[in-house]
């Protein structure tokens, strides 16, 4: 099912001052093989599905902030058949292209042309996501709307499959691959640390868990993030 929310038009601009439509997709992901949750997407989700067996947690719902080419959102999917999935991205490019995607059917797929900063949390009326997917999309972010960002998705998924981009990793990049992102705000790893905190707790590799949580499963003193 697709949506579209009313009184905006949801386009999303980089730190360049440029829109992320076909010059984004086109730049950035290319063919899509060296990205990282691209060409190795189906890796990232038995990870995570391996770990939440582990910690015997299974998530039943599903969430995606800005699934860009669904490649990553399609592997989650696959891999832990969600009974319900919903899935945003400020894109319509993209909006439409999934749209068009045979392995949507016959799940109970919901998405929506929106910026995570314009969701509404009044049309949530349920109990929040198991699991969220936040990949590599808040460096994109204005430095002003990101706390508004972290309270929001804290109230909307139990766990948050994220990951962000520092400034060093970007140097890193850049030395190593060559690769730059005139999109992206480039922040420091401790800026993400404070941003974060005060609404989810760093459980494992790429994993967070937020405050809402009761009775985490996560409860090693040495490896839980206070």
């Amino acid at each position: 099912m697709r949506k579209k929310q009313e009184d905006s038009d949801y386009i999303a601009y980089g730190a360049n001052g440029q829109p992320f439509e076909i010059s984004y997709w086109d730049e950035i992901y290319g063919s899509g093989k060296d990205v990282d949750a691209s060409f190795n997407a189906k890796e990232h989700a038995k990870y995570i599905k391996s770990l939440f067996d582990l910690m015997q947690l299974e998530p039943r719902s599903i969430a995606d902030f800005g699934f860009g080419k669904g490649l990553l959102l399609k592997e989650f999917v696959k891999i832990f058949q969600p009974n319900r999935i919903f899935a945003v991205d400020p894109s319509e490019e993209m909006v439409d292209a999934i749209a068009k995607q045979k392995w949507i059917r016959g799940y109970n797929l919901s998405f929506l042309h929106s910026t995570i900063q314009d969701l509404e949390l009044k049309h949530f009326n349920f109990p929040p996501f198991d699991l969220g997917v936040c990949n590599s999309v808040v460096q994109y972010i204005e430095e002003k709307q990101l706390p508004k960002v972290f309270e929001k998705l804290h109230k909307l998924v139990n766990y948050l499959y994220f990951t962000v981009p520092t400034k060093n990793d970007y140097d890193r990049m850049k030395k190593e691959i060559y690769f730059t992102d005139p999109y992206a705000y480039q922040r420091s790893k401790k800026y993400y640390e404070k941003l974060i905190k005060p609404y989810f707790r760093r459980v494992a590799f790429n994993l967070l868990e937020s405050r809402i949580v009761q009775d985490s499963q996560f409860c090693d003193e040495l490896f839980v993030e206070e």
